[in-house]
């Protein structure tokens, strides 16, 4: 076994260690006396011994093979990017540049070569970011989902620096301020705060939504930040970014009746193998399928799948179980996609009569 591949299962182990607490009468339903939890998650029992029986003992965990296990990769056309309608590229992992009227959004960018508070020793990614951060164009405004770290990269947010402004839960700002970033690009948010944006006469609302995750970077801070979704909207087109997130009935539907439109769902598809372990913090497909029509989303992208390998399923089983999903649900490709890495997409921008429609 690879001293790289002992530390990927290490670090596993010790973020699933905790993932709720009891919360307090007197604070909102996510917060905790000490920190932040799930409402809608049950406590689990996962600990590191739990996580090295399954990863060294188990038939469930599918080894890579970097012949067979070829992610679908292409040229993105970030040039071509029309005035009138939205302009997505998926950029790897949960890297998502979205591009409308003037505005630039990356969703939680990460560049690195390897997700680990250690330069040599972690998940290594399988495929590479389609876009190099010096091609980027201009990025006015960064949301970041959580605080781990194939979301949250030290290396990406320093190149990124002072130019963006970055939108970040509860807890995480402290991140950004020790690593050089100016407090006053900073907006820390809690669910349901919103901020504005205003670019060249253009205004990009930014609302923090719930998700079902978790949160740590070391061993000692379990919890201690927030997590949570994302909703970017212009005055006609509207992206939810699910950043990481476990399923519930609840929080997805209450998503959608307040933001009331959602032109294209971003939602993680990947790590959700072993399910007692990875289910109440990772969607499978078919979950991912279920925050697409609790959403009630014009259109969804997959995320979370075939950069690093973070957990059992194959690298390339992710794509293939929303497929299988997609079609038990009456879904076809074009609502519900997994595009390849670095594939741009145009979605046409609302009019009254769409929106009317909803």
């Amino acid at each position: 076994m690879s001293i790289r591949r002992l530390n990927l299962t290490l670090l596993a182990g010790c973020l699933m260690c905790t993932l709720s607490v009891t919360a307090a009468d007197d604070l909102p339903a996510h917060h905790r006396d000490s920190g932040f939890g799930n409402p809608y998650a049950e406590k689990r029992n996962t600990n590191l011994f739990s996580v090295l029986r399954s990863r060294f003992f188990s038939d469930e965990w599918q080894r890579y093979d970097k012949e067979r296990d070829q992610v679908p990769v292409t040229s993105p056309d970030l040039a071509a990017a029309p005035t009138d309608n939205a302009t997505v590229t998926w950029i790897g992992h949960a890297t998502v540049l979205v591009q409308h009227r003037g505005i630039n959004v990356l969703t939680d960018p990460m560049f690195s070569n390897i997700a680990s508070p250690i330069s040599f020793l972690g998940p290594k990614r399988i495929t590479q970011p389609a876009v190099a951060l010096e091609d980027l164009p201009e990025i006015h405004a960064v949301v970041i989902s959580h605080d781990h770290y194939d979301h949250l990269d030290t290396a990406t947010i320093k190149a990124l620096g002072n130019t963006p402004r970055y939108f970040v839960p509860l807890g995480v700002k402290r991140w950004f301020v020790n690593k050089g970033i100016a407090a006053e690009r900073v907006d820390e948010m809690d669910w349901w705060d919103e901020r504005r944006l205003e670019v060249d006469g253009e205004e990009l609302v930014i609302t923090a939504t719930p998700s079902q995750h978790f949160s740590g970077r070391t061993l000692t801070d379990r919890n201690k930040t927030l997590w949570a979704a994302w909703s970017v909207a212009w005055t006609d087109f509207h992206t939810w970014f699910g950043g990481d997130t476990g399923y519930n009935p609840h929080q997805f539907k209450e998503t959608a009746e307040r933001l009331q439109q959602v032109d294209l769902g971003v939602i993680p598809i990947g790590a959700y193998k072993p399910r007692q372990m990875m289910g109440p913090i990772h969607v499978n497909p078919a979950e991912a399928v279920e925050i697409h029509k609790d959403l009630q989303a014009r259109a969804s992208m997959a995320i979370h799948w075939g950069a690093f390998i973070l957990s059992a399923e194959g690298v390339l089983t992710p794509a293939e179980d929303l497929a299988i999903a997609r079609e038990a649900a009456g879904l076809d490709e074009d609502t519900f996609a997994a595009w390849s890495v670095g594939e741009t997409r145009h979605f046409p921008a609302r009019t009254p009569a769409t929106t009317a429609a909803r």
